[in-house]
């Protein structure tokens, strides 16, 4: 089998992000679709959601990258060869790691539909067959917070991240309060690059008895002396802005304790997984996180989760107040706070026929034809 064609369509979906230290949360945003055509009629799927401040593309580029540049590279290949299409992207064009990820996921689900398996089949196939859910608040006040917590642990969320590094008086007391309300709960806490070094050990100090589950990215991505000077306070320490690439895990093997796993940074479900094994090898923890995708994006991250025992801790999938409904793709299974990994075909999602058809679509989202 070959590849035919490569079609993209940007779709605008209400999206309700959080608000972090980069900034107040937007209620709408673009992703950009991909379907992979086969000689043989099957079509493969993969989905784009960016995050412009935090990985540098945005819809409206990715779409001409994909169709002038990434199309023309893998039309023809065999979709089987997802080692060679993820290196003749590379070659075609550096970076784009959001745009590639779109294009060799929609890739490896049009190969996993051909061999009739599950995508996470291609990688290995799964140690669990459902994957722990976490869920997320962004930088609100204490008493939002506490609710939209207490909300999440009702819907079975066993695992709370919160979003700091905007105030460093405010983070301490709401790690402090958030640990004094629920004894049980996993809290990890999520900086996004936005603390002084002097700071993150101020904070690391005045939570220490408080049991995060992790500090996600305290510092600047490119400072990795930094990362490492602040592990062994009692607190482990995970990267998420210093993770851009397989080399980047390999650096920072040692440095850290957990690698946040996104496709959409890492270029897709194939050199993600090579990420993973460098966790595994360095005995580092790993967490899946795609709180922004539909269940087509959430699924690719799922398969991920679930293929190796480094995923210890719970995934960001698509859960709670930023879950991206999507009319016509079919909804992922759900169940006292773990998600089902699909045991069909590909990733277990299909997208409505009209997808890249143009026009109107459902009552929530348009889809236009690129």
């Amino acid at each position: 089998m070959t590849i035919l064609a490569v079609r993209t369509s940007i779709v605008r979906l209400a999206n309700r992000t959080l608000k972090t230290s980069y900034g107040d949360n937007v209620t709408e945003r673009d992703h950009v679709f991909v379907a992979v055509d086969g000689d043989d009629g099957l079509t493969g799927f993969g989905e784009g959601s960016p995050l412009p401040h935090f990985s540098g593309e945005r819809a409206s580029e990715m779409a001409p990258v994909i169709d002038s540049v990434l199309a023309p590279a893998v039309v023809g290949a065999d979709p089987l060869d997802l080692e060679w299409i993820d290196r003749a992207m590379a070659r075609a064009i550096t970076r784009h790691h959001a745009a590639k990820a779109a294009v060799l996921n929609a890739v490896h689900d049009l190969a996993a539909r051909r061999a009739r398996v599950p995508a996470g089949a291609l990688i290995g196939g799964v140690v669990q067959d459902a994957v722990p859910l976490a869920g997320a608040v962004g930088i609100e006040d204490d008493e939002t917070i506490m609710q939209k917590v207490a909300g999440l642990r009702e819907a079975g969320i066993g695992t709370v991240k919160v979003k700091i590094g905007a105030d460093l008086d405010r983070d301490i007391r709401i790690v402090r309060a958030l640990r004094a309300e629920f004894p049980k709960l996993e809290i990890r806490a999520d900086a996004n690059s936005n603390m002084r070094f002097a700071d993150a050990v101020r904070f690391l100090r005045a939570i220490e008895d408080c049991r995060l589950q992790y500090l996600e990215q305290p510092l600047p991505g490119h400072d990795y002396e930094g990362l490492a000077a602040l592990r062994g306070r009692g607190t482990p320490i995970a990267a998420d802005e210093s993770l851009f690439g397989v080399a980047d895990a390999l650096r920072l093997a040692g440095r850290v304790d957990v690698l946040v796993i996104k496709l959409i940074k890492l270029g897709g479900l194939l050199p993600a997984r090579k990420a993973v094994s460098i966790a595994e090898a360095a005995g580092m923890t790993c967490t899946a996180v795609s709180p922004y995708e539909s269940a087509l994006g959430v699924a690719a991250n799922l398969h991920l989760a679930a293929s190796s025992s480094a995923f210890s801790a719970a995934a960001e999938l698509g859960t709670s107040a930023v879950a991206t409904p999507f009319h016509g793709a079919e909804a992922l299974t759900v169940s006292n706070g773990y998600m089902s990994v699909p045991r069909t075909p590909g990733w277990g999602v299909d997208l409505p026929d009209t997808l890249f058809a143009g026009g109107e679509v459902g009552s929530s989202w348009q889809a236009q034809l690129t």
